[in-house]
């Protein structure tokens, strides 16, 4: 036997109770106090899902290039990531994430719906950390391509305990 649970806000699972109930013809539920019993021949294997709160917060970013963060965003995870008219939407577990900005040459904004129970400090810090580095590659890449573009060789790389790259080059040629 398969038991369905759906995790939904207080209201939507109020209502919802209401419809299966009205559906089943309430032989199998019954509403008391907007609680649901379950008899024993509907599901054997019940989990209490408690109510949680969605939150909305909106934050300034570092972010600044579209690019990166479009890149960002596919290596972290984001799913379901669309842009249309310079804002970008993706989710990613229960965060739902909009980033846009009001200048071009200003840093992107971005508005996260959330559960309560969320830790978005610690989402956020892990979407700025891979960003830095995107950053950081995208500045090496270029670096060595300008490089390359005047004849420079390097003598020497060195990658630091914090991830600080140290090039060391030829200006002779």
């Amino acid at each position: 036997m398969s038991c369905t649970v759906l995790a939904l806000p207080y209201a939507l699972a109020w209502v919802a109770t209401v419809v299966v109930s009205v559906a089943m013809g309430a032989n199998n539920k019954s509403i008391e106090n907007h609680d649901i019993s379950i008899s024993d021949n509907v599901c054997d294997d019940v989990h209490v899902i408690s109510e949680a709160t969605l939150l909305e917060k909106s934050l300034e970013t570092p972010f600044m290039d579209k690019n990166i963060l479009m890149k960002t965003l596919e290596e972290h995870g984001v799913s379901n990531i669309t842009e249309e008219f310079g804002v970008i939407k993706g989710e990613i577990d229960t965060y739902k994430l909009t980033f846009e900005r009001t200048e071009e040459d200003k840093p992107y904004f971005v508005t996260i719906s959330y559960l309560e129970s969320d830790n978005l400090e610690e989402k956020m810090n892990d979407i700025n950390s891979e960003y830095a580095l995107n950053v950081q590659e995208d500045a090496y890449l270029n670096i060595i391509e300008k490089l390359k573009e005047n004849s420079m060789q390097i003598e020497e790389e060195e990658v630091l305990d914090d991830n600080t790259i140290v090039l060391t080059v030829n200006l002779e040629g």
